[in-house]
């Protein structure tokens, strides 16, 4: 099996033919990736909640008070200090959950031996990894704002009831909306999580079009005549 991958892998094509195939991957090995990551999904999905419940309750209505006061910003930050260091960490934590999926996911279909080994891939083809991250960045980033609108809605709607307070308008907002929020943050970052993982399997067929592309080059050097 190993031999039949690393076959199929070892190939020069296209940018195309490098989406297509990693797409077609992804999609017949979902079972197993699925395997493989759902428990740092999981994590990863919860601390997201985390971060939208800070956000949306508490981080709004103290952003809006900063700007809406800028004498008193820094007495703000300091005031609520702890609850900007929560979740900053919290979102460095799933930063590093994310590593985590991505590595799992490696592992669970042997794309690379080891993350060593696909940092200096990465490195050794660098503007091909850069070309990757932000193709697949533009791209992604619309399919991550399709879904990511129950997110938006619902901030947006967070944020102009909190506008709305400043002014002396009642908070309008339903009590549960720490539940709303954290259940609509975890549903939209478990999603996201395998949107972006389809990146991985691109970049693996990537490098083996160029470290296919590599050896026919110095193959050529090599039988060219002296």
């Amino acid at each position: 099996m190993e031999n039949q991958q690393e076959y199929a892998l070892m190939k020069a094509r296209g940018y195309r033919g490098v989406i297509a195939t990693g797409l077609r991957l992804y999609a017949t090995s979902f079972r197993k990736v699925f395997k493989a990551t759902w428990l740092y999904t999981l994590l990863f999905s919860l601390v997201a909640a985390a971060i939208g419940v800070l956000l949306t309750t508490q981080l709004l209505p103290v952003g809006l008070q900063m700007a809406a006061l800028p004498q008193y910003k820094w007495l703000l930050a300091q005031e609520h200090w702890p609850l900007i260091t929560a979740v900053i960490l919290l979102f460095v934590i799933n930063c590093g959950l994310l590593v985590f999926i991505y590595r799992a996911a490696g592992r669970g279909l042997n794309l690379f031996r080891s993350l060593r080994a696909a940092l200096k891939a990465a490195l050794r083809h660098w503007l091909l990894t850069l070309g990757i991250v932000i193709a697949g960045g533009v791209v992604m980033l619309f399919v991550c704002l399709l879904c990511s609108l129950p997110v938006i809605i619902l901030t947006t709607a967070s944020l102009q009831a909190q506008m709305g307070t400043l002014i002396g308008d009642p908070l309008g907002m339903p009590s549960y909306l720490a539940a709303l929020a954290g259940g609509t943050w975890l549903l939209t970052a478990f999603l996201q999580a395998y949107i972006l993982l389809s990146l991985l399997f691109v970049g693996y067929y990537a490098y083996g079009s160029a470290e296919t592309q590599q050896q026919e080059r110095e193959q050529q050097k090599l039988n060219i005549p002296s």
